[in-house]
């Protein structure tokens, strides 16, 4: 019989010294997150008046449910809760799909023109055109006081259209020549052969761009 290797790891006394303080300094990080949150949570079940002379309180008689009352009763949060989540998911389907649909040629090694473009893509990541220049297209364009002009403006990321093309140049190349023998066009190959394959990364950028739209907006 071969005799097992022991997989045993023998810390150092600095190995330990320094997991401590990896402990300890997490342990105050986790406790900077949930502190705020566990205050949050039973202020909101407190009367606002013993909230403000006392603090928290946790005698449950003196909690309340007066605060969710007067949030759910308002028309006002349920009209913008509704909002948030059309635009978060219009969002989300046109940036996922733009990007794709401009990732797919950037990945291409035979599309003539792809440095002059990624060029182009990536000098927008730097230099933003600005919050008047902005809203001057968005009004030339007649998009003022539209959905379009929420959607339409930050649809296309060019971050996003990186890791797309780096994603496409990883499936493998045999798929596509199959598909070229088989007089599939690129927009079949696009659309019937690579995206079934991409369901992963649009997974991620659907998750990216949807959390983006709606904490921008909720």
């Amino acid at each position: 019989m071969n005799e097992q290797k022991s997989t045993k790891h023998y810390y150092t006394a600095q190995d330990k010294m320094l997991l401590a303080v990896g402990y300890v300094l997490l342990g105050l990080f986790v406790l900077a997150i949930i502190v705020p949150v566990i205050y949050i949570i039973v202020a909101s079940f407190m009367d606002p008046i013993t909230l403000q002379n006392r603090g928290i309180v946790l005698d449950l008689s003196k909690w309340t449910l007066t605060a969710y009352e007067r949030v759910l009763s308002n028309g006002q949060i349920w009209i913008g809760f509704k909002n948030s989540i059309f635009y978060s998911l219009a969002f989300t389907f046109i940036s996922v799909f733009v990007t794709l649909l401009a990732a797919f040629p950037m990945s291409r090694p035979d599309f003539k023109g792809k440095k002059f473009f990624n060029t182009i893509f990536v000098i927008t990541m730097f230099f933003g055109g600005g919050l008047i220049p902005t809203y001057l297209l968005i009004s030339n364009l007649n998009m003022l006081d539209t959905v379009w002009a929420v959607l339409l403006p930050g649809a296309f990321s060019v971050w996003n259209m990186i890791i797309a093309r780096t994603y496409y140049q990883g499936v493998p190349g045999e798929l596509y020549e199959a598909a070229d023998v088989d007089g599939a066009s690129d927009v079949t190959f696009f659309f019937k052969i690579l995206l079934p394959v991409c369901m992963p990364l649009i997974a991620v950028l659907s998750l990216w761009q949807f959390v983006a739209m709606w904490n921008s907006y909720f």
